[in-house]
């Protein structure tokens, strides 16, 4: 494993650095940990971001300074009031330690995807890895950033915390009159659990086909299968590429079941009241 790994980091050496993107600078391991420029700019903003989270939980505010875990589990920093709108509050009670820790923390997971961008393109890989984060990390800028600048101020965000943040989640649906009228919340679901179906149906097979390499069970017979079964074969490689974009998917519909909900959106179920106002249905004395 030793001489392969340094095969390849060899190799990855050789691919020609990109200037403009800080690829070409500090391209080092720790260990068995490739960290680059953009490591780097990961590993200092992540750290500072960190840092004042728990200085503020486990000393500033602690909910109980007997009880450590607790406060990190039911810690949290609150965004800015209404009143500050997009303003940068000086006062730490008002909102400046969450406006610190979002930023950096945004800093940090775009610097991880680019560290994972400069990874792939070093071992001559696709970009999918950091595509699927950069869909995730889509969704922390809509919440905690689009969102907020579009309603004007920045406590429409999420509190910084283990169970405070998860509290928000579900007020957040209630908020805009039950989030299963939403139809980007049931999108983003079915292609959620499409994913995990997808994924299953290839572990499955694979678990099926690998018991009879001894009876001469091929690719071509687990394609057979699905050309019976389902009436198509999407293939190896198809099938990760299916569940990929199926779990990118789901994140990019949920990002549009929030950022819709308070700007466009005030009523997830009055919404659908278009529906029983379509000419459609006047012959029928529906309306």
């Amino acid at each position: 494993m030793l001489s392969f790994e340094a095969k390849y980091r060899r190799e990855a050496l050789e691919v020609p650095p990109i200037p403009w993107l800080g690829m070409g600078i500090f391209r080092f391991w720790i260990g068995r940990f490739y960290v680059g420029f953009w490591g780097l700019v990961a590993l200092f903003f992540g750290l500072i971001g960190s840092a004042v989270w728990f200085w503020q939980v486990l000393f500033v505010h602690p909910l109980d300074p007997r009880n450590p875990l607790l406060n990190f589990i039911r810690g949290q920093i609150k965004p800015p009031p209404p009143e500050i709108g997009l303003s940068i509050p000086l006062d730490g009670e008002k909102g400046l330690w969450w406006i610190v820790v979002v930023f950096c923390a945004t800093v940090t997971f775009f610097a991880w995807m680019m560290r994972q961008a400069e990874i792939a393109r070093m071992l001559k890989m696709g970009y999918q890895v950091p595509i699927a984060y950069g869909a995730v990390f889509s969704s922390w800028v809509t919440i905690q950033i689009l969102r907020p600048v579009l309603l004007g101020h920045w406590s429409e965000g999420f509190p910084l915390g283990v169970i405070a943040h998860l509290d928000w989640l579900s007020a957040f649906g209630y908020r805009y009159y039950n989030f299963f009228f939403n139809p980007f919340h049931a999108l983003g679901i079915t292609f959620l659990f499409g994913s995990a179906f997808v994924l299953s149906l290839h572990g499955a097979t694979i678990l099926s086909a690998s018991g009879k390499k001894a009876e001469g069970v091929t690719e071509e017979n687990v394609n057979q299968f699905y050309w019976d079964f389902l009436g198509y074969s999407i293939g190896e490689v198809g099938i990760h590429r299916l569940a990929l974009w199926t779990a990118v998917l789901s994140v990019l519909v949920s990002n549009l079941c929030f950022v819709l909900s308070g700007t466009v959106v005030q009523d997830w179920n009055a919404f659908w009241d278009f529906w029983n106002k379509l000419p459609f249905w006047s012959g029928f004395g529906f309306n």
